[in-house]
């Protein structure tokens, strides 16, 4: 993907600060009033922020923790303009044709030049918004003899730059708060003209012809109005409704637990409670029968032979004689 070319002139860094000591929107006034060509960097809890200057124009902006790529893929994907088939193809093509998603996305025609300028314009200034946020943080700005402008990106007004600026003071919070759910659904009840609902905020920012900067300060300022929201996770109901199946479920399962349970020990008593004897097993009946024939037969022949006294005999036949 293209980034800005920078030509170095050395190293010079013209001027240094904390953003509490001053505001970065300062700092980027100052720029832009100076016709500067450089690099403002924004370092903060190890992440940085690099807002790009040709002549005092603010051409590009990057986020170091999230990469330019990464937050138009995201973008893309959020806005429904690409279907999910389209990015499963592009995500299987890519290691054969050695190029990246979104590279494979403009060449096979699924993002029109149009729609990619305007998806990447939007990811510049969500990262300007991002450093603008910032409360803490060493700034530096460094000189360059030269920085390119990368394809398609519209470079950012500091005029539109003020109104966030004055945003984020009067509201810090509601600032943030939309900032960090660009990727939420808005709501279905809403009494704004400019946001589709049911469908993301990016959605509606794409789709408008309205610079982004602009776009989302006036989104924030309805947002304190409470003219609109964005779509909760845990809506009456949609509480209600999961609750209910779920009820449904689990009085299911218990049901069949029971019948299970009760079946089974049912089954079990009885064969606790039922006499068993050899008579019920034939082969049992058998074993035993056969295993006495066999002691029987071992025992007589162990059994030595009877020998009859002479003085039996004598006594035996007298008796007969008597007789």
């Amino acid at each position: 993907m293209a980034v800005a070319i920078v030509q170095k002139q050395g190293n010079k860094i013209m001027f240094a600060g904390n953003v509490r000591d001053k505001k970065l929107l300062d700092v980027i006034t100052e720029v832009a009033v100076l016709s500067l060509t450089g690099i403002l960097k924004l370092k903060v809890h190890g992440n940085e922020h690099s807002l790009y200057f040709d002549k005092g124009s603010l051409i590009y902006a990057t986020d170091r923790k999230k990469p330019m790529e990464k937050t138009v893929l995201e973008i893309i994907k959020s806005s429904g303009f690409i279907s999910r088939e389209k990015l499963i193809y592009c995500e299987k093509q890519k290691s054969k044709m050695m190029k990246t998603v979104l590279e494979m996305l403009i060449d096979e025609g699924y993002i029109s030049m149009m729609l990619y300028s305007k998806v990447i314009s939007t990811a510049m200034r969500i990262n300007i918004i991002s450093a603008m946020l910032e409360t803490e943080g060493d700034y530096s700005f460094e000189v360059r003899l030269k920085i390119d402008s990368v394809h398609g990106v519209r470079p950012a007004s500091v005029s539109y730059l003020k109104q966030v600026e004055t945003l984020i003071d009067e509201n810090r919070l509601a600032a943030k708060t939309v900032a960090d759910s660009f990727y939420s659904t808005v709501d279905e009840k809403i009494g704004v003209p400019y946001l589709s609902p049911k469908n993301t905020f990016l959605h509606s920012a794409i789709t408008t012809e309205t610079d982004f900067l602009k776009f989302y300060t006036t989104a924030v300022g309805d947002f304190i109005e409470k003219k609109w929201s964005f779509q909760r996770f845990f809506k009456k109901d949609r509480i209600q409704n999961t609750v209910a199946v779920y009820t449904f479920r689990t009085l299911l399962i218990l049901c069949l637990g029971t019948f299970f349970y009760l079946a089974f020990m049912t089954t079990a008593l009885d064969l606790k409670n039922e006499v068993i004897s050899g008579r019920d097993f034939d082969f049992i009946h058998n074993k035993i029968e056969k295993s006495l024939q066999d002691f029987q037969n071992v025992e007589k022949e162990k059994k030595p032979p009877v020998k009859q006294r002479a003085g039996d005999t004598k006594e035996k036949k007298l008796k007969k004689n008597k007789k």
